[in-house]
């Protein structure tokens, strides 16, 4: 019976109903046969393909099965659990949107009516409480959901899953010394609870609660990498629907220049390593290659296809009439694709991997699971089959550039970028800013809101409007600010609106994302062995014909970000800027210190700007520090606390700190070499000071515990006034300061920045030494090594002599008081500084990225694909 009510003919199927709604249907057949049904879509959920469970089903998906067997088990038995199943299912449907269309409701907004009925029936279900919480929490009712969860767990205190849904909304609102004891109870109760474990062990180093933090470490990289292994339990066989002989048409047909014999061999055998799975077994991960496979053919299919339209043309001397969208003379993927499922992304996330101490492989991996979730996410709402539109060729030599961020608005990449998109040539590049979040009031949101440069606050929008809009501006280059930040839509540029897309600025590191081509970097946060396309490059065959062949999609071995190789991290090609890839408006934005313009400034005479500051400084340091002595020493550093690693005991007691690179506990050496001096920190957030200050008595005494000292985060604008006070900035290692550090440079305050050959592979932990050498006096603040680290900041330190004048006031001299007139008098000058010199750098990157598109060089291994 169960089989003809799912798959029986319409004719068959009423009758079938009738049956079961007969009077002679008993109560207990009906919840039987729904309980069948619901079993029937878990096997499916849980990775059983539909020919497998003998169900002769076509054109029908994965989700949609599961929903449809969730519906007829509702029909039949309508329980307060199945209501609860049936919301999961529809919180998990990408909200595929109707372009151009009102706004109809998505799976979510489904899901919020299963959950209410299904309490309607149940108000105590444990688990409709808590994913109705979970649900309000994802759409930004952090209040309510926190209602939610607090009355699921008066009901039921020992609910796991609701404690760490607590916990996770309130880590997420900025209060995570609140949710460290809601994870810890969970995991208590549940020690298997893998979800609690990331969430306990973020929280946890965002307040320097270090409390057996080595247990939660372990298990949370533990638990990742368990995470990025199952992928092996997952659907297999996929590609197999078709033979390899189709494949290969399928990549004649896409590729505009024909393949040499050892181009062709390579994809006979990527082919056959997913084609044949007779042991059932894969070493490879199938739904990756799936999905760069569908981006590569639809990112050759759009250049194919403007070649064959345009020819080889740079530009456009006459307007283009936009060419229709053509109909897909193939649909090699339309079909396999239904049969693919989302890839699980594991509980750490890619901003996660800032701080943890990961290889480049587990880094790779982890950003590469939520690339493929993004791509899957929009190839439900887009064909796979469906090639991009064709952007006309730049009108008159203008290349369309467009900027996609949810921070235009009080943030700091705007604080940062402020300028850039106003002093881009104006005759060479046409702008557009996509806001994907709501205006914040602020003069930020105004300023961009009334710039000459096309605004559009697309954060209403679907995801496919947007893609939609950047198609018919024609935009040639997108670049991606957000990365994987919060609030970023990367689902955006997985469906490749535009020919080039770049990573810039928002996120420190690789997206492992095929429908990223571009990292804009430089040579200090991102060495060049460590981008695939140079390893394949340099690794090419020795058969030249080979260069000139599309490069394929790899398996195995560079630019497979599943590889197993430990040597390289990022599958974008570079972009090198020649100073630091790390743009600041400070010389446009933050001049209230002196109240100079640029040009009174350089008429000023050095001597008399540099004592007006020193008078400034010493002013500022009196009103924040009215106890501290003249000649004490303030080492300082102003990130948010989460950065800072922390102290292992039994290494500080055996001062055996040169195998590990705990940076807490070379502060507390540094404090206890140089007895002068404090260490100055910020409340950010306020819960951490308590444990740093109980770390630092423990572990190295209360006199030196006592010279560790915090303030209140400040506004932006005082911020920066204020970080001119500091003799000395001390870095973060694991992930460096990065806006605070242009902040600090910008005041004329040294600081000493970590570029250790153990973190050469996290872009996140150089950014600081990027900066540094960009002011042209890198080599007196960039260190390689712990040991030197420390030695920099002693002798820095005790090198400063003070000297009592006859009027009482305290004038210092040392190597660290000059390296600080250096920056302070040189920072107008400095590249670091000058964002007119950056954005033109960037131009020119853009111009070549246009190029090598145009001519093809982009897709073959020809060169290394830097642009310098």
């Amino acid at each position: 019976m169960l089989s003809a009510v799912v798959f029986a003919s319409p004719h068959t199927t009423s009758h079938v109903w009738a049956a079961l709604h007969s009077s002679q249907l008993t109560y207990e057949v009906k919840a039987a046969t729904s309980s069948a049904l619901l079993i029937l879509a878990r096997r499916i959920q849980e990775g059983a393909l539909i020919a497998d469970l003998r169900l002769d089903i076509p054109h029908c998906s994965s989700d949609a099965l599961v929903l449809l067997l969730h519906y007829l088990a509702l029909s039949l038995f309508p329980s307060a659990s199945a209501f609860n199943d049936t919301g999961v299912v529809l919180c998990g449907l990408s909200n595929n949107v109707v372009p151009n269309t009102p706004r109809v409701a998505s799976g979510r907004d489904v899901a919020r009516l299963y959950y209410e009925k299904g309490l309607q029936i149940d108000p105590t279900h444990p688990h409709l409480l808590s994913n109705f919480g979970s649900l309000l929490k994802d759409a930004g009712l952090d209040t309510s959901a926190i209602g939610v969860f607090n009355h699921a767990l008066k009901l039921h205190p020992e609910l796991d899953i609701a404690l760490v849904n607590m916990a996770n909304t309130l880590k997420d609102m900025g209060r995570p010394a609140d949710a460290v004891p809601y994870y810890l109870k969970a995991v208590t109760i549940n020690p298997g609870l893998v979800d609690a474990y990331c969430g306990l062990s973020m929280s946890m180093n965002a307040v320097c609660n270090w409390t057996a933090r080595d247990h939660w470490l372990t298990n949370t990289i533990a638990i990742c990498e368990e995470h990025l292994s199952e992928f092996r339990q997952q659907k297999i066989g996929i590609l197999s629907e078709r033979s390899v002989d189709d494949w290969l048409l399928t990549v004649a047909l896409t590729t505009s220049r024909p393949q040499c014999d050892h181009g062709l061999r390579k994809w006979v055998h990527r082919f056959y390593l997913f084609t044949d799975v007779s042991d059932g077994r894969q070493s490879f991960n199938e739904g990756s290659f799936l999905m760069r496979l569908i981006d590569w053919y639809r990112t050759r299919m759009q250049h194919r296809r403007y070649v064959d339209t345009y020819g080889e043309v740079l530009y456009g001397e006459e307007a283009s009439h936009s060419p229709l969208e053509a109909a897909p003379t193939a649909r090699p993927f339309g079909s396999v694709f239904s049969s693919a499922s989302s890839q699980k992304v594991p509980t750490v996330l890619p901003f996660h991997t800032f701080t943890l101490p990961l290889p480049s492989r587990t880094i790779r991996r982890i950003a590469h699971r939520n690339a493929l979730r993004v791509s899957h996410n929009i190839m439900t709402h887009i064909s796979p089959d469906r090639v991009p539109l064709l952007p006309l060729p730049p009108f008159k030599r203008r290349i369309n550039v467009g900027y996609v961020s949810s921070d235009f608005s009080d943030h700091p990449l705007s604080h940062l970028m402020k300028s850039v998109f106003q002093l881009h040539d104006q005759h060479r590049f046409c702008i557009f800013l996509y806001a994907t979040s709501p205006s914040d009031g602020s003069v930020f949101r105004e300023y961009f809101e009334q710039g000459d440069f096309n605004f559009l606050d697309v954060s209403s929008w679907s995801n496919v409007d947007i893609v939609n809009r950047i198609e018919e501006d024609h935009i040639h280059i997108l670049v991606d600010l957000g990365g994987y930040t919060r609030g970023a839509r990367n689902e955006i540029f997985a469906a490749r609106p535009s020919p080039i897309q770049i990573s810039l600025m928002g996120y420190a590191g690789t997206l492992a994302a095929s429908w990223c081509d571009y990292l804009v970097c430089d040579n200090i946060t991102c060495p060049v062995d460590l981008f695939a396309r140079v390893q394949a490059y340099r690794k090419r065959s020795l058969n030249h014909c080979c260069q000139h062949s599309d490069f394929g999609v790899s398996v195995g071995e560079e630019g497979d970000p599943e590889s197993s190789s430990p040597n390289w991290i990022y599958t974008e090609c570079p972009i090198y800027m020649p100073h630091t890839y790390f743009v600041t408006d400070h010389r446009q934005s933050y001049r209230h210190g002196e109240n100079l313009s640029i040009e009174e400034r350089a008429q000023t005479p050095a001597k008399r700007l540099w004592n007006d500051e020193i008078k400034r400084r010493a002013d500022l340091r009196r009103a924040l520090f009215p106890d501290l002595p003249l000649d004490a020493i303030i080492f300082a550093n102003f990130n948010q606390l989460y950065k800072i690693n922390p102290v292992s005991p039994w290494l500080y007691l055996m001062r055996s700190l040169s195998s590990c690179q705990d940076i807490f506990a070379t502060w507390l050496r540094i404090l206890a070499r140089v007895p002068r001096s404090i260490l100055w920190l910020l409340r950010f957030p306020s819960a951490g000071e308590a444990h740093l200050i109980q770390t630092a008595k423990e572990w190295a005494g209360n006199e030196i515990a006592s010279r560790i000292w915090f303030t209140d985060v400040a506004a932006k604008d005082h911020h920066i006034y204020r970080c001119r006070v500091p003799d000395l900035f001390l870095d973060t290692s694991e992930c460096s300061a990065h806006t605070v550090a242009a902040d600090v440079l910008w005041a004329g305050t040294p600081l000493i920045a970590c570029a250790w050959p153990s973190h050469r592979h996290k872009m996140s932990s150089r950014v600081a030494a990027s900066l540094a050498s960009a002011t042209g006096f890198g080599k007196y603040m960039v260190v390689s090594s712990r040991d030197e680290y420390e030695e920099r900041a002693v002798a820095l330190g005790n090198g400063i002599h003070y000297t009592m004048q006859p009027n009482g006031d305290v004038e210092a001299s040392g190597d660290l008081l000059e390296l600080r007139r250096c920056l302070f008098l040189n920072r107008d000058t400095m590249p670091l500084f000058d964002t007119e010199r950056w954005t033109r750098n960037l131009e020119k990157a853009y111009r070549t990225a246009w190029r090598r598109w145009v001519d093809g060089s982009m897709f073959r291994l020809s060169d290394d694909g830097c642009i310098w």
